[in-house]
């Protein structure tokens, strides 16, 4: 794992000696004597992890890291803080600052590299999210994150998984009685993987050893494993006060570890650093998700748009080869909807659009695709479907539409209906455009008999 760490200390051969060791296991190393000096490195080349030092003449890594982390441009960079002593009170004030974890100097080369690959995951997690943002904002689906703070409690749920009840219930009363959260308890192995299922929690707190003789590292690599837990954060309670058990969670996916006997603020403190990071984490792959649903989703209606209705017609068509089954392609059009927008309004017609799609929806399966082309036309394809079948549901939809008037606003009602073309497709067919514009040449010949009825293509019929 190759990435670019930024070493800051006032001291010469302390950067040097971090140089060294980080350089020989292949990371590019940017160095920083001092705090302002760090602060502009950062800005201009943005690396993936900054081990800094606590004691600076010009302003100590506290204010440093509490800077970085009020950027928007660097908050989600990782920091380790280094420092020469190691009591609770500083670790506590430098996870309030927003480091990530702390080093004591000397440092252990075990510990050291542990940590760092840990917190290159995710920093590459991060990097990945952004810059699938980034896109999505620049095709215009999306808008950036920019409400999101590393210095506010984030509300959440914890699971607490020790290895006695008392414990964890202890444990659970403190944490709710300093940060906004619900907490779960769990008194097994077992038990938190059959609660995980049910209610997934934003961060577990994993015991080394459980109850009932249950394994806190085996736990830890099932949750990172499990699609349901995996963007979980979780902080490992190492009992046997070894750095080999530390450094074997964080490479088994724990996102920070703790040793216990510990003092509560500790604990608090860390748990709050995991919660900020897994919502912030949360927000950017909401605002991925939402910008590939806009992509793809109509925004008046709620179904899907022509660009998924051909990709998704594709797969339909390919599993019809493999299949041998045949489908139907349906094409429909309101009968004379420009009217509805020149006499009642557009509003009158977006209404009539939605209430379109519902009935839609409403009188087809699952399985069925569903998709607006634009305007007042619309593409339906009904897979694993033989004539006769597609006879009755072509029948059903259009009696949807015309049997009950639709509601346009203000106590009024009018009548809708719609002209229907069908084609229909098999293993041979390959092309999705060539089977709708079949279907859209019967719905033509739907217009020109009358309107308000169901028509197939020629060969089809």
């Amino acid at each position: 794992m190759s990435g670019k760490i930024l070493v800051v200390d006032d001291v010469a051969t302390n950067r040097l000696i971090l140089q060294a060791k980080l350089s020989s296991a292949y990371f590019d190393v940017l160095l920083a004597e001092s705090g302002e000096q760090a602060l502009a490195i950062t800005l201009t080349e943005l690396p993936d992890l900054i081990l800094l030092d606590v004691m600076m003449p010009d302003m100590d890594g506290y204010e440093v890291c509490r800077i970085l982390k009020s950027r928007a441009a660097t908050a989600h960079i990782p920091v380790i803080m280094v420092t020469s002593h190691n009591s609770t009170e500083e670790k506590i004030r430098g996870l309030d600052a927003g480091a990530d974890d702390f080093l004591s100097k000397p440092i252990n080369d075990i510990t050291l590299f542990a940590r760092v690959r840990n917190l290159m995951r995710v920093k590459m997690m991060f990097d990945e999210l952004k810059l699938r943002e980034t896109t999505s904002q620049e095709l215009g689906l999306s808008a950036f994150l920019v409400d999101h703070s590393f210095n506010k409690d984030e509300h959440g749920c914890v699971l607490v998984a020790a290895n006695n009840p008392a414990q964890a219930k202890d444990w659970a009363a403190c944490i709710r009685s300093r940060l906004p959260v619900s907490t779960i308890i769990a008194n097994s192995e077992d038990d938190a993987t059959s609660i995980a299922r049910e209610n997934i929690p934003d961060v577990f707190i994993v015991c080394q050893n459980l109850a009932n003789g249950g394994d806190g590292l085996r736990l830890v690599s099932k949750l990172r494993t499990n699609l349901d837990t995996r963007q979980s954060a979780i902080i490992l309670v190492v009992e046997d006060g070894k750095m080999e058990t530390a450094t074997k969670g964080l490479d088994l996916g724990a996102s920070d570890y703790i040793h216990a006997p510990f003092d509560p603020n500790e604990m608090v403190a860390r748990l709050r650093s995991q919660m900020r990071r897994k919502k912030y984490s949360d927000r950017l792959r909401s605002n991925v998700r939402d910008g590939l649903k806009m992509a793809v989703i109509d925004p008046l209606t709620g179904l899907y748009n022509r660009r998924y209705a051909t990709q998704h017609m594709q797969r339909i068509i390919e599993q019809s080869g493999k299949s041998g089954l045949p489908y139907a392609v349906i094409m429909m059009d309101l009968d004379r909807f420009k009217s509805v927008n020149d006499t009642h309004g557009h509003e009158a017609g977006d209404n009539v659009l939605k209430e379109f799609a519902r009935r839609l929806q409403e009188n087809l399966r699952g399985i069925d695709l569903v998709a607006r082309l634009g305007g007042e036309e619309f593409l339906v394809v009904l897979p694993d479907t033989g004539p006769a079948e597609v006879e009755f549901a072509a029948e059903r939809l259009r009696n949807a539409i015309d049997q009950t008037e639709f509601d346009i606003g203000g106590g009024k009602h009018i009548p809708v209906t719609v002209s229907i073309g069908v084609a229909f497709g098999g293993p041979e067919d390959k092309i999705p455009s060539v089977l709708i514009q079949q279907a859209d040449i019967a719905l033509y010949e739907s217009k020109t008999a009358g309107r308000n009825r169901v028509s197939y293509f020629a060969n089809a019929a």
